[in-house]
């Protein structure tokens, strides 16, 4: 789900579009659990191997490269205090592992910058093996006129580490804010089921509308018709919406981050305290803002898996 499933939607698209025969995929729909990790050790007649699920490979013979987008595998001591119970009860063990096979690692690629510093600060002799790359995102234009004014796509996957209620109930009291003051009518889609909603005491909520866990294609649908997006997660390694919306030149409302503001560039509207206030202020400004369209993608699928993969790597 959410962005890991992007990214390997990505990898498919590159792979069907680029004849690489020296490149074998193996795990694509394996769990992974201790029984699989053991499993996928083996002697490898490639000079390269990439793990893209967190995990790095340990004992293959071969350049070992690793992709890191968990955060919750290095968060930092007050993050934790302030998540509490939410966060997921296996973490601290998959911590340690993810860590300890890191350290068998060649390279590290991580998505941003952000997320760069959160495994340095966590693991600091990680520091030198580490390459920020952006994850890679193909996207054709999209034409503006099929935008609806008022309509927000909230494309968010809920997890308790993430307390999506609290930011929600600041959405919504802030959606009345703008409905109001702006004489302006506003609804948030929000991609999550009325059960989650209910879940994180917002069930009640009068100006979103929770339209379930949906396909990528049909979030891609959504976001067309939507004159905005709204991405209020706190913590994240990348955020495939920022990136989306960058590329679509379309308004993101999110929090103003050095880490927001890597991915998403322009399309940024951002707030700075998480309060109805300044997040009705942000919506408005995101219904008068046009974004310029970029150039050249920052995010190219071809170059992100051209350099992680390189050139023919298989041996006879």
């Amino acid at each position: 789900m959410g962005g890991a499933r992007r990214l390997l939607l990505e990898l498919e698209g590159y792979l069907a579009d680029n004849h690489r025969p020296d490149i074998r995929v193996i795990g694509r729909d394996q769990p992974v659990n201790p029984s699989w990790l053991i499993q996928r050790e083996r002697p490898w007649k490639h000079r390269r191997v990439v793990s893209l699920n967190n995990v790095g490979f340990v004992v293959t013979p071969a350049r070992r490269w690793l992709l890191l987008h968990q955060p919750q595998h290095f968060l930092d001591p007050g993050e934790i205090r302030n998540l509490g119970n939410r966060v997921d009860r296996e973490i601290p063990w998959q911590a340690q592992v993810v860590r300890q096979a890191a350290r068998r690692s060649d390279m590290i690629v991580v998505p941003t910058t952000g997320m760069a510093q959160r495994v340095a600060m966590a693991a600091p002799d990680l520091s030198s093996r580490i390459s920020v790359r952006p994850n890679p995102l193909s996207m054709e234009p999209e034409p503006v006129a099929d935008r609806k004014p008022g309509i927000f796509l909230c494309p968010v996957l809920f997890a308790r580490w993430k307390r999506m209620g609290d930011i929600l109930r600041v959405i919504d009291d802030a959606v009345e804010i703008v409905r109001h003051r702006y004489r302006t009518t506003v609804e948030v889609l929000i991609t999550a089921t009325p059960q989650e909603a209910h879940a994180e005491g917002v069930g009640d909520a009068r100006h979103l509308r929770f339209i379930g866990r949906i396909t990528h294609a049909e979030v891609t649908r959504y976001r067309k018709m939507s004159w905005a997006t709204i991405y209020p997660t706190r913590i994240e390694s990348f955020g495939y919406p920022l990136a989306e919306a960058r590329l679509a030149a379309q308004p993101v409302v999110a929090h103003d981050t050095p880490h927001n503001r890597e991915v998403a560039g322009s399309a940024l509207v951002p707030f700075t305290q998480e309060n109805p206030e300044e997040v009705a202020d942000a919506i408005r400004r995101a219904l008068e803002t046009r974004v310029p369209r970029e150039r050249e993608n920052p995010f190219d699928r071809n170059h992100y898996f051209n350099w992680m993969l390189g050139e023919a790597e298989a041996t006879p």
